[in-house]
């Protein structure tokens, strides 16, 4: 028996089992790349240098997909330098916004009345279509008006020629539905964190020391107050550890708002509680904030007149520097204090690439990050992130001692990911050139099966060569 028909005689038993053995049905659609990963393959430039993937990117809100989106392309080029990647977004003005350079970008075109983060039949490619060898759903929501997990004829009313082997999805951090091609985040079974470290400039916009804060404004039901209560927490914990003189915080737009219900400008309740805070620090305390017309205005918080206070000091609140560039915006959290609250799966990376390992991450946990949060909690390790009460900061935290070394060592997808990336490349390449027929044939029977007893029954009719 030669090696060709050994190694074709391994995959089949392979697959048989995994179909008699999984759980769930959609789970078979990755277990080839998963026999192939194992065999650690050698991906030389003569069998991807013709290769064209497109990227689909169709994020909600804010800009963690985005960042998201750009990582995979930048990682992409790293491990194949040659290799030509085309970025298909519904928001290509968020790429520009975020000064994202060196992305090949072509724009995606909502039909009338869709909203942000709709389903991939709801957009058309801008201008003449692109063709593509492999598609990347980079990375896969869950959008409304979606079953929360990838369906194929979804996309293919986009690009109608994507199948099961040409499209690989990419999930977000700890993502709640799975199976991904790519499941990244931390934890059992998931292919690490988007690390990357880059060249930072040197912010100017404030001087140290400085505490920052930035986290989502959650108004959305499923989160209730939790912004309020999370940033107050913060901003105690803060204030009981560091001991300056002078000593300011960056607060999110939303803390200073006029428009938001939530906010020192709307919600007095918010208000007493951040003074009562303060006061037990500080003699005086001040908001700057950008009014209707972009300027700088001064906002009085808190004067002490009571001579006999031992307290000399000065707390600032600065609403005025928020939104920056992806690259100033790491540079605030490098020079920033040692304890930094962020939300958003970019941003703790992000600061976990580019920051000292010291660095105290406190999170803002979502309802549907919960798992990312256990997970964060255990590698640090950190026993008060996870804690709906505790994940934004504690004063019980105070000499707790943190390190995120273990995170980047075991979970870097710079080194994870690329032996799945080599396992899609090598599949794609084979398929085509009819050199895996048995993995055509596997494809064939899960697209035309309903049940894994059907399916089974089919992938035994196959005939090894």
């Amino acid at each position: 028996m030669n090696d060709e028909v050994l190694y074709e005689k391994k995959l089949y038993e392979y697959l048989k089992m995994k179909i008699k053995d999984n759980k769930y049905y959609d789970d078979l659609y990755y277990e080839p790349l998963k026999f192939l990963e194992k065999k650690r393959l050698n991906i030389k430039y003569n069998n991807y240098k013709n290769i064209h993937i497109g990227l689909i990117n169709i994020p909600c809100e804010g800009f963690g997909d985005i960042v998201n989106c750009a990582l995979i392309y930048q990682n992409l080029k790293l491990w194949y330098p040659k290799i030509k990647i085309t970025i298909c977004t519904s928001e290509i003005y968020k790429f520009q916004s975020l000064k994202l350079t060196g992305l090949n970008i072509i724009e995606l075109i909502k039909k009338k009345g869709v909203q942000e983060c709709g389903n991939y039949g709801d957009y058309r490619f801008k201008g003449k279509k692109t063709k593509f060898d492999i598609i990347g759903i980079v990375p896969l929501i869950l959008s409304e008006g979606m079953y929360g997990y990838f369906i194929l004829s979804h996309l293919q009313k986009l690009i109608p020629y994507a199948n099961r082997y040409n499209t690989f999805t990419v999930s977000e951090y700890n993502g709640q539905s799975p199976p991904y091609t790519f499941p990244i985040g931390i934890g059992e079974d998931q292919l690490g964190m988007l690390l990357m470290n880059m060249n930072i400039p040197k912010q100017n916009l404030i001087q140290k020391p400085f505490a920052l804060a930035y986290i989502q404004h959650t108004s959305n039901r499923s989160w209730g107050p939790h912004s309020v209560s999370c940033i107050l927490s913060y901003i105690e914990m803060i204030c009981k550890k560091y001991k300056y003189k002078k000593f300011q915080i960056i607060v999110p737009n939303w803390f200073c708002s006029i428009d938001d219900e939530i906010g020192i400008f709307n919600s007095n309740t918010f208000k007493y509680q951040l003074i009562t805070i303060i006061k037990k620090y500080y003699k005086s305390s001040y908001l700057l904030y950008k009014n209707e017309n972009n300027k700088i205005e001064k906002y009085e918080l808190l004067r002490s007149n009571n001579e006999k206070s031992k307290l000399t000091n000065l707390l600032i609140f600065r609403g005025d520097i928020l939104p920056q560039s992806r690259k100033i915006f790491i540079s605030l959290i490098k020079d920033s204090v040692d304890d930094v609250l962020l939300t958003g799966d970019q941003s703790i990376t992000d600061a976990i690439s580019n920051c000292k390992t010291t660095k105290r991450i406190w999170y803002q946990t979502a309802p549907w990050k919960q798992e990312f949060s256990n997970e964060l909690k255990k590698i640090i390790p950190n026993k008060y992130l996870g804690d709906f009460k505790t994940t934004c900061g504690t004063i019980k935290s105070i000499h707790y001692n943190l390190n995120n070394k273990k995170i980047i060592q075991k979970y870097d997808f710079r080194k994870l990911g690329k032996p799945r990336m080599d396992s899609i490349l090598y599949q794609y390449i084979n398929i085509i050139n009819d050199n895996l027929i048995i993995l055509k044939y596997y494809y064939h029977c899960l697209a035309h099966s309903r049940y894994k007893e059907t399916l089974l029954i089919k992938f035994q009719k196959y005939k090894i060569l």
